[in-house]
């Protein structure tokens, strides 16, 4: 579940972790706050997704980088278990990811090659 290096969804995947983090991170305080989630709990379950968007964010042009995201987009869902609104979260973020990912199979798929325009 790979794109071919220099497709320009793979930076799209990597973007759309590094903004599923912040989120993570602004959600914490919320759990806490407004959801009366356990400190303790919070800080395991979504800070431990935002840090693992940060490392699969991170690794995302090693072999490694792209299990890990699909990774955090599973944990992102699952933090819905401790808080409903966290599903709609989890439901949007994973839902750009997989787009992205989508389009750019159909651009490996349709030109073979892909041309690095930096």
């Amino acid at each position: 579940m790979r794109l071919k290096p220099g497709n320009p969804m793979g930076r799209a995947m990597m973007i759309t972790l590094f903004l599923q983090l912040i989120a993570l991170g602004l959600a914490i305080p919320v759990l806490i706050k407004l959801a009366g989630v356990p400190t303790g709990l919070a800080l395991a379950t979504a800070g431990g997704t935002a840090l693992l968007c940060l490392v699969a964010g991170g690794m995302f042009r090693t072999p490694l980088g792209y299990p890990l995201g699909w990774l955090a987009q599973l944990a992102g869902l699952a933090l819905g278990l401790i808080s409903g609104v966290m599903f709609v979260v989890g439901v949007i973020f994973t839902g750009v990811y997989v787009f992205a990912f989508v389009l750019g199979k159909k651009i490996d798929n349709s030109t073979g090659s892909v041309v690095d325009n930096r």
